[in-house]
C-alpha cells in the first residue's frame, strides 16, 4: 500500500517496511497479536528498544522507528482497521539542537499522506500544492507568490519559476515526482475554472501574493501538514524543515554545496550549509 501512494521513496520504504516488520513480530512475541491491541506502551518498549549491539539506541534511530510506526498506524486505518496512534503522545529528545533540522525522507512521505488529511476538497489540495511547492527549495514568502504562469508545463509540471525575496534569489525550483502529480491535478482544476495564468497557486487570501499575510498562511498550511503527521510539536522542526530538506536532498543526491546554495537561493554558503545541517568546515 505504501508503494501504490507514491508518497515514499524506495529506500524509505525498504527501511520502514523492515522496521515496521521487527515491531509486528516483537508484539506478537509480547501476546498483542491485533493491532488493536497495540498500545502506546508497546510502542514505548520499541522505539526505546536497545540496539544488538547492546547499546541505547541513537536519537536518530529512535526517530526512525517511530516515524515507521506512524506510517504503519496511518496504513491500517487506510485499510480500515479501527485503530488509532499510540505514536502521537511518543515524545523523543530532539534530533538536533537547531530550530528548523531538515525532515527526513520517511518524515517528508508521512507529511505527504497527511497533507489531504482533514476537511476535505480544495483546502486540502491547496494545502497538497504549498507542500509541493515546498519541497523544490521555497521559502514561505515565495510559495504564497507562485502564479499558473511559473509552471512550465501544465500537462507534465517539472518546474516552477520561483521570484525570490530580499534574502533570496529568484530561481528555479525543481518538482519532485509527487509534487508534480498533486501540482498537474491542481492546475487541471484551475484550468477548468478558465483561471487566468496570474492566478496565485496556492495563496487564497485577499492580501498580496508573498507579503506578510500571504506568508503566515502558507505557514499556516505548511504547519497544519506537520500537525496531522505528528511532527508540530517536535522542538527542532518548523514549517522551514521543508525547504531545509529538499536542499539537503539535492547535496546527499550528489550536488556540491555551491550548487545547492544557488538551487536554495542563498546568498551565503555558511547559511546554507547550516540551513541543511551540513558541518563542512573544519573545528
Amino acid at each position: 500500500m505504501w508503494k501504490d501512494s507514491g508518497d515514499y521513496s524506495n529506500q524509505t520504504l525498504l527501511r520502514s517496511s523492515e522496521t515496521w516488520a521487527r515491531f509486528i513480530t516483537r508484539q506478537q512475541k509480547l501476546g498483542a497479536t491485533t493491532p488493536a491491541d497495540f498500545t502506546l506502551q508497546h510502542c514505548h518498549a520499541f522505539v526505546w528498544a536497545f540496539g544488538a549491539s547492546g547499546q541505547p539506541a541513537e536519537v536518530a534511530t529512535m526517530h526512525a522507528r517511530r516515524t515507521a510506526l506512524r506510517m504503519g498506524f496511518r496504513a491500517l486505518r487506510d485499510l480500515g482497521h479501527d485503530v488509532g496512534d499510540p505514536t502521537l503522545d511518543l515524545a523523543l529528545p530532539p534530533r538536533t539542537g537547531t530550530a528548523a533540522r531538515p525532515l527526513t525522507d520517511a518524515e517528508v512521505g508521512l507529511c505527504r499522506t497527511s497533507a489531504r488529511l482533514g476537511e476535505a476538497g480544495a483546502a486540502s489540495l491547496q494545502r497538497a500544492v504549498a507542500w509541493a511547492i515546498g519541497e523544490t527549495t521555497a521559502v514561505s514568502s515565495e510559495i504564497s507568490a507562485v502564479r499558473v504562469r511559473d509552471v512550465d508545463d501544465h500537462e507534465d509540471p517539472r518546474w516552477i519559476r520561483l521570484p525570490g525575496t530580499r534574502r533570496h534569489d529568484a530561481r528555479l525550483g525543481e518538482l519532485t515526482d509527487w509534487g508534480s502529480t498533486i501540482v498537474k491535478r491542481h492546475l487541471q482544476v484551475l484550468d477548468e475554472r478558465s483561471a487566468p495564468p496570474s492566478t496565485p497557486l496556492t495563496y487564497k487570501g485577499d492580501a498580496e501574493p508573498g507579503q506578510a499575510k500571504a506568508q503566515a498562511a502558507v505557514c499556516n498550511a505548511l504547519g497544519a501538514v506537520l500537525k496531522f503527521a505528528g511532527l508540530a510539536a517536535e522542538p527542532d522542526i518548523r514549517p522551514a524543515s521543508l525547504r531545509n530538506w529538499a536542499g539537503r536532498a539535492l547535496l546527499d543526491g550528489g550536488m556540491p554545496i555551491e550548487h545547492v546554495a544557488r538551487r536554495m537561493g542563498s546568498r551565503s554558503l555558511d547559511a546554507a550549509a547550516e540551513d541543511i545541517g551540513l558541518h563542512w568546515r573544519a573545528t
